[in-house]
């Protein structure tokens, strides 16, 4: 695809970039890495909110107002920060972003200390720069050849999986044996090593344009236009939101499902329970190999209709450890191979100009429908407990593969008619 193309759908003009090195082994693992390590701030204070409340003498609920700011602060930041990735030098953005990161980690336990009123604001601004890690997923995607790229995508958002579910861990285990203040201290540290590790590995680029108020407001306008102009971009969001809702329904139950007959689980067993989740990189790594060979709808298929399965089972039989369990395992395995499907063809769909913008849209999406997801479990568990809301995960499970096959049978039918045309003339 020309630049011309991409300049008409943005509006906006700059230099050509020189060509992207390719990435190695190496220099991938550490991306990942990286980008494991900057989810795994919005997760920190999860585990340890107990003791960080009994610090300030006040009540873990008071406190979950601090969670809600990390995740508003993400979500702003999809949509405000990650879209700069096209317009500056990535490096030079990454440097802001994990940089604030850090100093933000470092003052938190210092505001947690006190009163505790900073504390808000402070996971507010954590949330808004750890979407460093979406600017490190286009970069990486742009630094793998085109018959690796799935792949490539794969292994990245393999270290988001894993630094979602080991930071709780890490988090648990620092704040038991040493106090909850280490946990951020040793976070800002690694932020630290992040920023010089992707100032090492990751070349510098010339802006592709000048930013100034209204070049931005050009930006963020540009999203509406790539969504307008491709189709499948659409498409692929719309399965992103649905299998992001129906994982947000499952995690979002399983903790209320645990507490209850017969398992009456604590806080630690329900912890462990989530390391269950690794199997979703497991999902990421295959079918980022199957992209590569053009099987993405495929997989999307076969993913969904193991989601909209796997509730369908679970939700009749939960009273079986084996059975839940491997619900879980299935269920996140089928999220993360779909979402790498999805992203592996919308990053095909651009030029490495535009890969911030398309995760925006993309991720924007995506997060909005784990939203939904989250929102919806509250009322669905109160009027029919753990049966009904396993079947609202596989509702959105078999949405999604409706839809799939809908825009299938529309492309068919598409083709047909082009076809009909051409043998007419």
């Amino acid at each position: 695809m020309s630049k011309a193309a991409h300049g008409g759908a943005t509006g906006l003009a700059g230099p050509v970039a020189p060509p992207r090195p390719r990435a190695g082994r190496i220099t991938v693992l550490l991306l990942a890495a990286a980008c494991g390590l900057c989810v795994a701030n919005l997760y920190y204070l999860q585990p340890i909110l107990p003791e960080l409340a009994a610090s300030l003498h006040r009540t873990p609920g008071s406190l979950t107002s601090s969670v809600s700011a990390t995740q508003v602060g993400y979500a702003l930041g999809l949509f405000a920060l990650v879209p700069l990735g096209d317009a500056v030098d990535r490096r030079r953005l990454l440097t802001v972003l994990v940089t604030t990161a850090a100093a933000v980690l470092a003052v938190i336990p210092w505001a947690g200390s006190g009163p505790g009123a900073l504390l808000v604001p402070l996971f507010f601004l954590l949330g808004l720069v750890s979407v460093a890690a979406m600017v490190i997923v286009p970069q990486a995607a742009g630094m793998a050849p085109p018959e690796r790229r799935g792949q490539v995508v794969g292994t990245v958002m393999t270290g988001v999986i894993l630094g979602a579910l080991l930071c709780r861990t890490f988090a648990g285990v620092v704040a038991e044996l040493v106090d909850w203040r280490a946990v951020f201290w040793g976070a800002a540290v690694m932020m630290l090593a992040v920023c010089v590790t992707l100032r090492r590995i990751l070349p510098a680029q010339p802006a592709q344009a000048t930013l100034t108020a209204r070049g931005y407001a050009r930006l963020i306008g540009s999203l509406f236009a790539l969504v307008r102009s491709r189709p499948v971009i659409v498409e692929r969001c719309l399965y992103g939101a649905l299998g992001f809702a129906a994982f947000t329904v499952l995690w979002t139950a399983v903790p209320l499902r645990l507490i209850q007959g017969p398992y009456h689980y604590g806080s630690a067993a329900i912890g462990a329970m989530g390391l269950l989740g690794a199997g979703g990189a497991l999902g990421a790594n295959l079918a980022g190999r199957f992209a590569d060979r053009g099987r993405q709808r495929t997989v999307s298929a076969a993913a969904f209709a193991l989601i909209a399965i796997s509730f369908a089972v679970v939700s009749a039989l939960s009273s079986s450890l084996l059975v839940l369990g491997a619900a879980i395992v299935l269920i996140d395995f089928a999220v993360q191979a779909a979402h790498i499907s999805n992203q592996t063809t919308v990053f095909g769909q651009v030029g490495d100009e535009m890969r911030s913008r398309v995760t925006t849209v993309y991720m924007t999406c995506y997060f909005l429908g784990g939203a939904a997801g989250s929102a919806l479990t509250g009322p669905f568990w109160a009027r029919g407990g753990w049966r009904d809301t396993a079947l609202l995960g596989g509702v959105a499970g078999a949405c999604a593969l409706l839809l799939l096959l809908g825009y299938a049978a529309v492309r068919r039918a598409v083709t047909s008619r082009k076809a009909a045309a051409l043998t007419d003339a």
